[in-house]
């Protein structure tokens, strides 16, 4: 069963303590992690767009990027593979009361169940949050992989 781990967003609303920041994405990814899709998602606005380079096309709204999640969540619970995101180098960066900027590295080991674990993906995450209903959610999502990188036109 799946841990309720999501911080829901609820960071006074001119922190800049990175502590703060620092758990609000530690229990994000963890609610990832731990299948707890719901409340992972939940910290996406409804009208949230999550792009990725390793994505064929971008998701949009909290709804299709839960159920994106669920569905890799379930597919690598199957085959018996875990993830496990680890957040570094997170920067915060206000841009107005209501609105931060935060970019982060984001390595996301791979452990099959009773085997060995590598290393699945290096990536840049660069999240635009905004304040609304008293929490800092997702507004805009943009996921590089070092190995998948965008496609220059």
């Amino acid at each position: 069963m799946a841990t309720k781990t999501s911080t829901a967003g609820r960071i006074d609303p001119g922190a800049t303590d990175y502590g703060l920041w620092n758990r609000f994405y530690a229990d994000h990814m963890a609610a990832l992690d731990a299948g707890d899709v719901t409340n992972w998602s939940a910290d996406f606005l409804p009208e949230a767009v999550f792009t990725a380079s390793g994505l064929e096309n971008p998701l949009r709204g909290a709804r299709q990027i839960e159920e994106a999640a669920a569905a890799g969540h379930a597919a690598r619970t199957k085959s018996g593979v875990r993830h496990r995101h680890l957040v570094s180098m997170l920067r915060i960066e206000p841009r107005t009361p209501t609105l931060t900027r935060a970019t982060s590295y984001v390595l996301v080991i791979e452990s099959r169940v009773g085997g060995g674990s590598e290393i699945y993906a290096s990536t840049l995450c660069e999240d635009l949050l905004v304040r609304r209903d008293d929490r800092w959610r997702i507004r805009y999502r943009r996921v590089t992989r070092d190995d998948k990188p965008w496609e220059r036109a």
